[in-house]
């Protein structure tokens, strides 16, 4: 019966010294885990900036190539419409009238969409643009309509005659 007690009491002893150098590794593996956490999180925070300023770089970049060419369209658009000018004074008179209500429109088109540029040069200008992944795809839908508006203005002063001639 000694025997047995014994064998009970060094079992228990043997369980409980498992049980607790397993609950100090435990303690250890969760203060690991826990700085490996941290340390990812702040990774994450880094790569996030780098993602956001690499964006923000790209942007800013397509931004001025197409500011530069918008401005060039728009100027010369501005000479069309003064050489139309020019043609639609040897006009006759009703068709003088016609013609020039339809330049007016034309020419204001214009204006509009030079203040446009202006105003999204003025956001880029004092960083009211916010630069994430949606910032581009934001830019490039802003520089599609741009240029189709710019592409319809073109057509339509190419078309100025031929519409009032017929």
């Amino acid at each position: 019966m000694k025997k047995n007690i014994l064998s009970l009491i060094i079992i228990a002893f043997m369980t409980g010294t498992v049980l607790t150098s397993c609950g100090e590794t435990s303690k250890k593996d969760a203060k690991t885990v826990k700085e490996d956490v941290k340390t990812l999180n702040k990774d994450l925070k880094k790569g996030a900036k780098d993602t956001s300023e690499e964006i923000k770089t790209a942007v800013k970049s397509d931004w001025q190539k197409f500011k530069t060419s918008s401005e060039t369209a728009i100027e010369n658009t501005e000479k069309q419409i003064e050489i139309l000018r020019g043609e639609i004074a040897k006009a006759s008179k009703t068709e003088k009238e016609k013609l020039t209500k339809s330049l007016d429109k034309l020419e204001q088109k214009n204006k509009e969409l030079k203040e446009k540029l202006a105003k999204r040069g003025e956001e880029f200008k004092q960083d009211m643009i916010t630069f994430n992944a949606k910032a581009k795809s934001d830019e490039q839908k802003f520089e599609r309509e741009f240029t189709h508006d710019m592409d319809e203005l073109g057509r339509a002063l190419k078309d100025l005659f031929k519409n009032n001639v017929e």
